[in-house]
C-alpha cells in the first residue's frame, strides 16, 4: 500500500510540473507563429523578401520582424533582376519569395495573371484602402478589381534638383523661388543650359534619356492606351520630349554620363552636370552616391508641371506559405505613419495623401538640399501628377527609346534614323508576343 501511494504521489508531481512548464506561458507570440516541439517559445516564421537597392525599407521590415517573432531574409538585387526573377520563378510554379517589390511599369504585365499573386482583398485590403491615392491603388487592380496584386509603397512626383555653385558661376539665380521663375519652359531650361556650358564650362544635365523620360512622363498618355492599341510613335508629348532631348544633344549641355554609374556618383559630387532632373526617390540616390555633396545642391519646382516617374507595390506571391503574417507586415510596413519614416529617412513620396498637408511634410527641410522644403516641394508636385496609363510593355519600349537617344547623344546615328530604329525594334518585339 505504501509503495503505491508513494507511485501515486510521484505521477501526480510529475504531471504538475510538465503543466506548469507548459501551461503558464502568457508572453505574447508572434504575428501567426507556430508552437514549437515540447511546448516551448512559438517557432518564427520565416519570410523572404526581394527588393532593389534604394527602396530604403530595409530597417523598418527589421523592426517588425523584431517585434512579431518574423525571421526575415531580405535579398537585394539589381531592379531589372528582381522582376525578372519573380517572372521565372512564378512561371515555373517555386522559387518565388514571400514579399516581391513590383514596380509600377512592370505590375501591368503580372496582372495578365493574377492567379500567381495572393489576392490582398482577401486578406482585408479594402479596410486601408482610404489610406491611398485612388489611381495609385487602382494600378493594382485587375481590370474587373476583383484582384489587388500589391499595396502602393511610394509615388514619383517630379522636381528639379540644381547645384546653387554651378548656377551662380552661370550667372543664374540660386535662390529656388527665382530659379522656378526663370526657368519655367523646356525652352528656358535649354538656355539656361546653354549659359552654364558657356559660364561655368560645365553640363547642365546627367543625359539626354533623363529628360526623354521626364518629358514623357508629363503627358496624358504614354505608349498605350487601355485597351493594348500601341500609341507612343503618333503621341505628341513622346515626340515633343524626343524633340526637346534632341535640342538638348544639340546644345551641348548633356554630360553623356549614364545614371547610377560610378560616373554619376563621381559627376554630382564634383558638380559635372548642373541639374538632376528627380523624382521624390532620386534623393535617396544621390545622398548615397554623392554624400559629399551635402548642400551644394537645392531643389525647386520643375518647368511644365511634374509628372511621375515610377513608385512601387509590394506583393506576395502565391507560393508564400504565409500570407497572412506576410499581409500584417506589408499593412503596418505601408502604414501612413511609417511611409512618413521612410520619406524623412530617404526621401521616397508617400503614396498616402493624409500626408501631404501634414505639419510631418509641410515642415520637413532636407539638410541635404542646402535645408529646402522638400517636403512642400514634393507635395505640390504630387497634386500636379496626371495618372498615366503605363501597359504591360512600357518598359520594353521605354528601354528601346533610351537607347536610341544615347545613340544620338553618342553620335553613332541621327536623330531620324535612331527614332525609326528604336520603332522598328520596339514593333517587332511587340509582335513576338
Amino acid at each position: 500500500m505504501v509503495k503505491r501511494i508513494g507511485i501515486l504521489l510521484m505521477g501526480l508531481m510529475l504531471a504538475f510540473s510538465v503543466a506548469a512548464c507548459g501551461g503558464g506561458n502568457s508572453g505574447s507570440g508572434g504575428s501567426g507563429g507556430n508552437a514549437g516541439s515540447g511546448g516551448g517559445s512559438p517557432e518564427k516564421v520565416k519570410l523572404t523578401i526581394w527588393l532593389w537597392p534604394g527602396m530604403g525599407i530595409e530597417d523598418q521590415i527589421k523592426e517588425y520582424a523584431a517585434s512579431n517573432n518574423l525571421e526575415v531574409d531580405i535579398q537585394l538585387s539589381p531592379f531589372a533582376d528582381v522582376h525578372n526573377n519573380l517572372q521565372t520563378a512564378l512561371a515555373s510554379g517555386s522559387g518565388a519569395p514571400d514579399i516581391s517589390a513590383v514596380e509600377v511599369k512592370v505590375i501591368e504585365k503580372f496582372k495578365a495573371n493574377p492567379e500567381h499573386f495572393t489576392n490582398l482583398l482577401e486578406l482585408g485590403a479594402d479596410e486601408i484602402k482610404d489610406d491611398y491615392i485612388e489611381w495609385k491603388w487602382e494600378q493594382a487592380l485587375t481590370g474587373d478589381k476583383n484582384v489587388l496584386l500589391g499595396i502602393p509603397t511610394d509615388i514619383g512626383p517630379m522636381a528639379m534638383a540644381y547645384r546653387t555653385d554651378v548656377f551662380e558661376k552661370a550667372g543664374l539665380p540660386t535662390d529656388p523661388a527665382e530659379v522656378s521663375n526663370v526657368i519655367k519652359t523646356w525652352d528656358d531650361f535649354i538656355e539656361a543650359g546653354k549659359k552654364v556650358r558657356q559660364n561655368a564650362g560645365v553640363a547642365m544635365i546627367d543625359n539626354a534619356a533623363s529628360l526623354l523620360t521626364v518629358m514623357v512622363g508629363q503627358g496624358d498618355k504614354k505608349h498605350f492606351e487601355q485597351d493594348g492599341t500601341f500609341i507612343s510613335k503618333e503621341n505628341p508629348q513622346v515626340k515633343k520630349a524626343w524633340e526637346y532631348a534632341n535640342k538638348a544633344i544639340e546644345a551641348n549641355i548633356t554630360a553623356n554620363i549614364d545614371a547610377w554609374s560610378s560616373e554619376w556618383g563621381t559627376g554630382m559630387t564634383n558638380g559635372d552636370f548642373a541639374v538632376e532632373l528627380a523624382p521624390a526617390w532620386m534623393g535617396g540616390f544621390m545622398k548615397t552616391n554623392a554624400p559629399d555633396a551635402k548642400g551644394k545642391w537645392n531643389l525647386t519646382l520643375m518647368p511644365e508641371g511634374s509628372g511621375n516617374w515610377g513608385g512601387s507595390f509590394l506583393t506576395i506571391p502565391k507560393q508564400s506559405k504565409h500570407p497572412k503574417e506576410t499581409y500584417e507586415l506589408i499593412k503596418w510596413l505601408l502604414s501612413p505613419e511609417q511611409q512618413l519614416v521612410t520619406f524623412k529617412k530617404n526621401s521616397n513620396f508617400p503614396s498616402t495623401p493624409e500626408l501631404f498637408e501634414s505639419p510631418e511634410i509641410q515642415d520637413y527641410k532636407d539638410e541635404y538640399f542646402s535645408n529646402a522644403p522638400a517636403g512642400k516641394i514634393y507635395a505640390e508636385a504630387a497634386k500636379l501628377v496626371k495618372p498615366v496609363y503605363e501597359g504591360p510593355d512600357s518598359q520594353l519600349v521605354e528601354d528601346a527609346l533610351n537607347q536610341a537617344i544615347a545613340r544620338v547623344e553618342d553620335k553613332q546615328q541621327s536623330a531620324e534614323d535612331s527614332w525609326n530604329q528604336a520603332y522598328q525594334d520596339i514593333e517587332r518585339q511587340l509582335s513576338r508576343k
